[in-house]
């Protein structure tokens, strides 16, 4: 089936790389679409693009692409009725990327770029999750098990080279007033060589500051925090990264509006007027 998507990658740290994923046509009757992402082993839903509502096109931008893998997107079209009319043809990216970035799934505005320390996954562990019963009348014990984790209690510990930088990683589990939950999203550059999923998400319940070189000086702060491999947060929770309050600071008149974008799908398209 035809509808391949056009994937735009953009590397510039707006607030951290992206891709641009961007259907310019559906099967004819599709009212809804699921964007799924696949790198590898692992596939997960678009974030913001879970039964989302078209209008015969969609853009999407997505923070989670990891980086120097084959990545391909699809989408499932639904019509009015919820039925599944099919899917579209994948469309594919790499994403070149030297350094690692870390962010909340549920807040890319603060994406902070780290680099691991050398204490950093030095072990990995993915231990199967049971225990071993003792029948009775039975001499030895039986393993009953729910299957193998992922990757569990690892030692995730990142250093930033400034004050903002180290501010942002504080940021990450939120606040009082922005509560984010633990899930964090880890995407390594090619500068850190470590063996884990791309992306990797982590449940982290705690990031501990620790000086590098600040009483000196200096400005390098160390983190310290272990995680354990976990889903990201449900792909339906999002936060729109342009919305009219962007284009209404741009444009003082519908008048204006129309004739800068020749159609509702190019304004969607304009996420320079979010940044």
């Amino acid at each position: 089936m035809p509808y391949k998507p056009t994937i735009t990658a953009y590397t510039d740290a707006a607030p951290c790389p992206h891709v641009e994923v961007f259907f310019p046509s559906f099967a004819p009757g599709t009212v809804t679409v699921t964007v799924r992402r696949t790198a590898g082993k692992d596939t997960h839903d678009l974030r913001g693009a879970v039964r989302a509502r078209v209008a015969g096109a969609l853009t999407k931008i997505d923070f989670e692409v990891p980086f120097g893998v084959a990545t391909q997107y699809r989408a499932q079209m639904f019509n009015a009725a919820g039925a599944s009319l099919g899917w579209t043809d994948p469309g594919w990216v790499t994403v070149r990327e030297t350094a690692t970035w870390l962010h909340n799934p549920l807040n890319p505005q603060g994406a902070v770029k780290v680099q691991f320390r050398g204490s950093a996954l030095q072990g990995i562990s993915r231990p199967l999750q049971g225990e071993i019963v003792q029948p009775i009348g039975r001499p030895k014990g039986m393993l009953i098990t729910s299957g193998r984790s992922g990757v569990t209690s690892a030692v995730l510990d990142v250093i930033t080279d400034d004050l903002d930088s180290a501010d942002k990683v504080q940021a990450l589990l939120g606040s009082a007033a922005q509560p984010l939950g633990g899930v964090l999203c880890f995407r390594t550059g090619a500068t850190d060589r470590v063996r884990i999923p791309q992306p990797f998400y982590a449940a982290v319940m705690d990031i501990e500051e620790v000086d590098f070189d600040y009483a000196l000086g200096g400005t390098k702060i160390a983190h310290h925090m272990t995680g354990t491999e976990a889903s990201p947060p449900a792909a339906g929770i999002f936060v729109p990264l342009l919305t009219r309050r962007h284009l209404n600071a741009f444009f003082s008149t519908r008048a204006a509006f129309n004739a800068a974008y020749p159609s509702r799908i190019a304004a969607n398209r304009d996420y320079r007027k979010a940044q």
